[in-house]
């Protein structure tokens, strides 16, 4: 089909989808899709985009608990709320690998704000580096997570953990996941960045689990 110029809007109830036609097998593949709900994914990249997402203010995200979704690849979530939570990252097909999600601590709680893969074999692999907020004594600057570590988490008192103004995680999807509980272990997320912590001699054990 010829290219088609519409002079007024385009409209659909059931979304729009790019797609790509394998010349040998006549498989379509779907590059971009937006959804019903106006959701759009895409195995490319928007440019100039990066969602800002708040603990406060975020929908969904008032109870405690928190679940982004692959559409949200690429945000950065602000830890902006003296309060418990958890999130949890997504499942990852082969469609999501490099999207990132970056967790920054903008407002200080000594309440666990954790960060956890979505089923119990998707693994982190990576480190961060460490600085203590008050004097050193041994304290250890990088910390490595262990092949079966699949639990960051920001506790700004917490004892051999991690926590202050600044600190910064980003999670990279580097692997296809699971697809559900009890599955292979699997390095899914890369974890990388830069924290603080007010445990001079703290050796890190707390911080990936």
């Amino acid at each position: 089909m010829a290219n088609t110029t519409f002079s007024g809007p385009v409209r659909s109830e059931g979304g729009f989808e790019q797609v790509t036609k394998s010349a040998t097998t006549g498989a379509f593949t779907t590059n971009l899709d937006i959804d019903a709900s106006g959701n759009l994914i895409t195995t490319g990249h928007v440019v100039g985009q990066t969602r800002i997402y708040r603990q406060t203010t975020a929908v969904g995200w008032n109870d405690g608990a928190y679940a982004p979704t692959v559409s949200q690849r690429g945000s950065i979530f602000l830890l902006d709320k003296d309060e418990a939570t958890t999130v949890t990252l997504p499942a990852v097909t082969s469609a999501d690998l490099g999207a990132t999600f970056t967790f920054i601590e903008t407002v200080a709680s000594n309440n666990a704000r954790a960060i956890t893969t979505v089923y119990d074999n998707d693994y982190f692999v990576g480190g961060l580096n460490v600085g203590t907020t008050a004097a050193e004594n041994g304290a250890v600057g990088f910390i490595v997570a262990a092949a079966t570590d699949r639990i960051l988490t920001f506790d700004d008192d917490l004892v051999n953990g991690m926590g202050a103004l600044g600190s910064h995680a980003t999670f990279t999807a580097i692997l296809t996941g699971n697809v559900g509980a009890g599955g292979g272990a699997k390095l899914v997320w890369a974890a990388t960045g830069s924290v603080g912590s007010a445990d001079p001699n703290g050796n890190g054990t707390a911080i990936f689990t």
